[in-house]
């Protein structure tokens, strides 16, 4: 690392970060003279906010922690994190709340990696034994309450943190995932115990941001901090949601090559309720909502040679319209085909049919049927968070949205309007391959068996607070 330049009094502080994140050197010191701020910090450990005002020392504000979060299959993204002193893989979850850990206590869970708590000496059993089912989109998950030290980078720390030891789980993708937990960060209190403090109320975190890189197999950023100075250059949605971070979905559209707009009437009218959810792969939509929306798309090529003449879906969040270009709604896979030539149908005829593994293109949405109280639901998961670089604001109960730009940063949409900052966007990830000699990006290559459904997959009856 760099030693800072300065003269005169100064002020200093060490941080630690994780060795794997800053290189050999896991001390990083920050100086601090008048009004100026020196620092000696490896970009891929830190940003710092703005400058630090002369008030004595830096607060947790002062610093955002850029979370990396691996991409496995282009639909699980995980980050790093310590409970007990253990370290694990977790899914950042902005549909849940809880944190659940796989235990060694899962005799029947096949994961290389779990959380022992013979091996700490912070772990707490809950004194009334208190045992759960929690329910996701994937499967359920028996667990039993604790409480333990979890910690997230060099200085995010929760002591005692509320957390779920799984002991025996139905959720398939989980068996050969790259993760050990689901971290819930939703914005409410945990509707299991609600006497306990979520993750978040314990680590004092008002603001985070999720944003996920559009290149195949690209990792995905969370910055856990507040950045009020990038707000004025984004776009503000409210929070409706009581519990999740609920926003008012008040309508659909497709723009077309040619300049049309096409209103989706049938869609959302007059509003559906809609989650931004980091732990979903997909887009998941009223069926009856998705068959409209694919009628009028139309057909999507197997090879996708025909993507860039295919519409933009627009939406409407928070009286703002937002943009999601085909190259963030279709999705890229690898599924048998039968061979269709006449070779092939010999081959059936013959009862010895010719199956290929090819890459064909087709529609990243997912069925999931429920009704909020705004109307029907939506998730708004991985492929929102593609494009758009999202923060979630506790305090204030809003979403602050701008496209994503090179490297997960925001692009400023100056005016509040999109539009231009999209097309900034969506040109630069367009033709960044044309600069460099490359064929223009493709959707990204998913297995569509390793996607995570929204934490609610099936009907729940009457109506969702969401």
């Amino acid at each position: 690392s760099r030693r800072a330049v300065h003269r005169g009094h100064r002020a200093s502080w060490a941080l630690q970060c994780p060795d794997a994140q800053c290189g050999s050197d896991p001390t990083l010191r920050v100086y601090m003279h008048r009004f100026l701020l020196f620092w000696a910090i490896p970009s891929e450990c830190f940003r710092l906010q703005r400058d630090i005002r002369s008030t004595g020392a830096a607060s947790d504000s002062d610093i955002v922690y850029r979370h990396k979060q691996h991409n496995f299959g282009n639909v699980q993204y995980f980050g790093e994190f310590k409970i007990g002193g253990q370290r694990l893989n977790g899914i950042f979850d902005t549909g849940s709340f809880d944190l659940l850990v796989l235990s060694e206590k899962c005799r029947d869970c096949p994961a290389d990696a779990k959380y022992n708590s013979s091996m700490s000496t912070t772990y707490r059993v809950d004194d009334q034994g208190t045992h759960h089912r929690h329910v996701y989109g994937s499967g359920p998950a028996d667990t039993d309450l604790a409480f333990e030290r979890v910690t997230v980078g060099p200085s995010l720390m929760a002591f005692p943190q509320a957390f779920w030891e799984i002991t025996s789980h139905k959720i398939a993708v989980m068996d050969f995932a790259h993760f050990q937990a689901i971290v819930g960060i939703g914005h409410g209190d945990s509707p299991v115990v609600e006497d306990h403090p979520t993750l978040l109320q314990n680590m004092k975190i008002d603001e985070f941001s999720w944003c996920v890189e559009r290149d195949d197999g690209a990792p995905g950023w969370m910055f856990w901090g507040s950045e009020p100075h990038l707000h004025a250059s984004m776009v503000s949605v409210p929070v409706v949601g009581k519990i999740h971070w609920g926003v008012v979905l008040a309508g659909l559209g497709l723009q077309h090559s040619d300049g049309r707009h096409t209103k989706l009437s049938g869609v959302c009218n007059p509003t559906c309720g809609a989650i931004v959810d980091s732990g979903t792969s997909l887009i998941a939509a009223p069926a009856e909502d998705i068959r409209v929306i694919t009628d009028l798309v139309g057909a999507v090529n197997k090879d996708c040679s025909n993507i860039d003449s295919l519409p933009t879906l627009t939406l409407t969040l928070g009286g703002q319209e937002f943009e999601l270009p085909p190259r963030a709604y279709i999705l890229r896979s690898e599924e048998p085909v039968l061979d269709d030539s006449m070779n092939g149908l010999l081959r059936v005829l013959a009862f010895q049919p010719k199956v290929e593994i090819k890459t064909v293109c087709r529609h990243a949405f997912t069925e999931m049927d429920q009704e909020t109280q705004y109307g029907k639901m939506w998730i708004l998961g991985i492929p929102w968070l593609r494009q758009y670089y999202t923060t979630f604001n506790r305090v204030e109960k809003k979403l602050y949205v701008a496209p994503a730009g090179d490297g997960c940063r925001p692009v400023s949409s100056t005016n509040f309007f999109l539009d231009s900052a999209v097309e900034q966007a969506n040109a630069s990830a367009l033709h960044s391959g044309e600069r460099s000699g490359r064929a223009p990006p493709q959707p990204p290559l998913v297995n569509f068996n390793n996607t995570r459904n929204p934490w609610l997959k099936r009907m729940v009856p009457g109506v969702l607070t969401i």
